[in-house]
């Protein structure tokens, strides 16, 4: 959710409709793709910069490799309006056309070999901040991004994209109860359209009772989005404990493949602190998990601590690539 909320600024002026005129011809050639969907029984993925998802499948899809990552993140951004209704946004680059933009992304992905992992994250700001949708606008607005979603499972099935998450961290923009219960509703309808892995995605270690109000059985994996903000380490593995624990009563509850570390990321004010936790965080987890999605390793930048817009061979960078490519 940190790197929603800097996605959000970053493309403020840019939020546009969807327009399905079809794909533009506006000096942006948009990639061909044969891609047959890849089968991974474990995500070494990457999350990278918010905004920056395009300037790393142009230049980084080799270091990416390298490294050992076979699957990309890329969330498709929407802003939810006063009145409910969503508006999809992108770049200045795709706009008016930004589901081509998308859909350019996840083919250079596969272009490059890379699985990819599709979301659908829509944002409710208030004063600049994350906020819960308002109970007058959320019946229309869970109607609205209900729609997209299924709309873009389409799309996911059409580019044979390896795993689906229909609405990222849905409980901190609409509650645990309604939360639940539109995934619960949701999921029949991406299956009939959708058969990859479909990932229910959490903030922190996610809600304690969803079995009050429904189930989350029927998905694939559920993932847990954990982030080490002026932590220490002794402190950070105490709260990854609580993750663990609470990820594996999810699979053993509700029939999962397993459970994930959707978002992953480490304050990059301290480099040498940051390689520590990253080489604990994988030492606790790795014989556990079915994959991560990492984000936050790069150089320092006192404005945003998970800056990681380029690889950058620094120490976490090398303590991910020793455990990716095993």
């Amino acid at each position: 959710m940190v790197c929603s909320l800097v996605v959000m600024v970053f493309l403020s002026g840019c939020i546009t409709e969807r327009h399905n005129n079809g794909y533009f011809d506006a000096g942006e050639t948009i990639e061909v793709s044969h891609h047959a969907r890849l089968n991974l029984s474990f995500f070494k993925g990457i999350w990278t910069s918010p905004g920056m998802e395009e300037y790393a499948l142009e230049y980084d899809t080799e270091k990416m490799k390298n490294d050992g990552v076979n699957i990309f993140a890329i969330p498709v951004m929407y802003d939810v309006r006063e009145d409910g209704s969503v508006k999809i946004v992108l770049n200045a680059k795709w706009e008016g056309n930004e589901e081509d933009g998308y859909i350019n992304m996840i083919r250079k992905a596969h272009n490059a070999g890379l699985a990819v992992f599709l979301e659908i994250d829509p944002v409710y700001l208030k004063n600049n901040e994350f906020a819960v949708v308002p109970e007058g606008i959320k019946e229309t607005f869970m109607e609205n991004i209900r729609d997209e979603c299924i709309h873009w499972a389409e799309i996911a099935e059409q580019e044979k994209v390896e795993a689906f998450s229909p609405f990222n961290e849905p409980t901190t923009v609409i509650g645990v109860e309604d939360a639940i219960n539109w995934a619960e509703e949701v999921l029949p309808l991406i299956k009939q359209r959708f058969n990859g892995d479909i990932i229910i995605k959490f903030a922190g270690e996610g809600p304690s009772n969803v079995s009050h109000y429904g189930s989350i059985e029927g998905y694939d994996y559920v993932a847990f989005d954990i982030y080490a903000i002026e932590n220490t380490e002794d402190s950070f593995l105490e709260y990854l404990t609580i993750v663990i624990e609470d990820a594996t009563q999810y699979v053993r509850e509700y029939n999962l493949k397993g459970f994930i570390f959707g978002e992953i990321g480490v304050d990059a004010s301290n480099e040498t602190l940051q390689a520590e936790i990253f080489q604990r965080f994988f030492e606790e987890t790795w014989n556990i998990t079915s994959g991560y999605f990492i984000c936050g390793w790069g150089e320092h930048n006192p404005d945003d601590p998970f800056a990681d817009v380029s690889f950058t061979s620094k120490a976490s960078e090398n303590v991910i690539k020793q455990w990716y490519r095993k």
